[in-house]
């Protein structure tokens, strides 16, 4: 198997790019930072909109198994 991207076929490279784009949101949304998921879909092309759905549901399912912070100060 070969790790180098550039050789992917156009339509494998839109469904990675697609799923980079979902795996940003769900990290903004982590941490609180201003994102509108609903204008990173329409940025999509419109075949992968249904796949940036299923991927950002799958990225903000696995934030929840995260922990919040890298540190996070114990409360007193």
């Amino acid at each position: 198997m070969s790790y180098n991207l550039a050789v992917l076929n156009q339509q494998d490279k839109d469904r990675i790019n697609t799923d980079l784009a979902a795996a940003g949101v769900a990290y903004k949304e982590r941490y609180n930072m201003p994102v509108v998921a609903e204008l990173v879909e329409k940025e999509q092309p419109e075949a992968l909109r249904a796949w940036f759905r299923e991927r950002l549901q799958h990225h903000r399912q696995t934030s929840l198994t995260l922990s919040r912070l890298p540190w996070e100060p114990k409360q007193k």
